[in-house]
């Protein structure tokens, strides 16, 4: 009895261990089975579990076999199947070797959840030697020399980029460092042009309402308005007083303090029927606003200073110098200290991509 317990024991113990394994799948496989000496192959290793369980691949140092060399990196690659429930992991290992010969590789053993895992088989590997012609010696040569590469506008784009910046960014602070330095004033040059005759100006000014057509448009107020300021701005230059700030009777009032003349009914008639249209919107005829043109005309040309100058008068040029204030003083260290810190900067870039072209 006791040995049939412990046979049934046995038995119980493997059907749970072959129960447990049934779930994890190691599997190991290589892209060639022959290589030349030098090439390159990889080597895989598969494991199919459960999702979540923990898998440790086996270590290697720098051979999988001896003399069967590991390549890095070495890839990992997780893929999920069955809704996530399983997960399938492949690790990669690049492998060569530098002598002819044939490799076995014993079956790779995984740990699953700390439980050893081994493939089902082992891998083999062939490494062949090339064929050299041995009785042609002469025909080996030795590794050739360094080839130089000629520089190409690629290389020296940046470096070049860092020079036009440094050089830029240095004439500009040493511009405003001597600047600084000097305290040199402010010159400035104001050119004054001289003031044209105030009936020039006004003739002008009703020349150009004229060709604009004002007087035969329906903007009677506009009309009158700008008619009537040509006048009075002549008024201001002419005999200097401000009829721009007066009425029309205060204007006409005025006018006949300085000089009695027959035209100021005329004018006066004018600035009546400016103040109707503008006040009280009466439409006046065609005819009338003709007239009225004609009028401040006249009363231009009637009034106007008859006495030629002797000469023409120049256009003037005034100096002006103007000393810098602290605060622009100030404001130029500011712009010298910082276009200093930028040339530093440039300039350590510059060298900086130099280092690397030719060292």
């Amino acid at each position: 009895m006791r040995l049939l317990f412990k046979i049934f024991v046995a038995v119980a113990i493997t059907f749970a261990s072959l129960c447990a394994k049934a779930g994890v799948v190691v599997e190991s496989s290589c892209d060639s089975v022959a290589i030349w000496i030098g090439e390159q192959t990889q080597i895989h290793i598969s494991v199919a579990c459960d999702a979540g369980q923990q898998i440790s691949f086996p270590l290697f140092s720098d051979t999988i076999v001896d003399k069967l060399e590991i390549i890095p990196p070495i890839l990992t690659d997780t893929q999920y199947i069955d809704h996530k429930k399983k997960m399938s992991v492949t690790r990669s290992y690049t492998v060569t070797a530098f002598d002819s010969a044939f490799f076995y590789i014993p079956p790779f053993e995984v740990d699953v959840d700390g439980k050893p895992y081994q493939a089902d088989n082992g891998l083999s590997l062939v490494v062949y030697m090339f064929d050299v012609d041995t009785l042609h010696s002469d025909q080996f040569f030795g590794p050739k020399g360094i080839m130089e590469q000629p520089l190409q506008w690629q290389d020296v784009k940046s470096a070049t980029f860092y020079l036009l910046i440094f050089a830029a960014v240095a004439v500009i602070a040493i511009f405003l460092f001597i600047s600084w330095k000097n305290d040199k004033p402010i010159i400035r040059i104001i050119k004054v042009e001289p003031q044209k005759p105030a009936h020039e100006v006004a003739l002008a000014e009703i020349e150009r309402i004229r060709t604009e057509q004002l007087a035969h448009g329906e903007d009677s107020k506009r009309y009158y308005t700008e008619l009537t300021d040509a006048i009075r701005q002549y008024m201001n230059g002419r005999f200097g007083f401000n009829a721009t700030e007066m009425t029309s009777d205060e204007i006409i009032s005025h006018l006949k303090e300085i000089d009695d003349k027959d035209s100021l009914s005329e004018l006066n008639e004018l600035f009546s029927t400016a103040d109707l249209v503008k006040f009280a919107k009466m439409k006046p005829l065609l005819g009338e606003n003709d007239r009225n043109l004609l009028t401040a005309i006249e009363f231009v040309k009637g009034t106007m200073n008859t006495e030629e100058p002797e000469k023409e008068p120049e256009e003037k040029e005034i100096v002006v110098e103007q000393k810098r204030s602290k605060e622009a003083r100030a404001i130029l260290l500011a712009g010298v200290i910082l276009l200093a810190a930028a040339s530093c900067f440039t300039l350590y870039m510059l060298l900086k991509e130099i280092y690397y072209l030719f060292f």
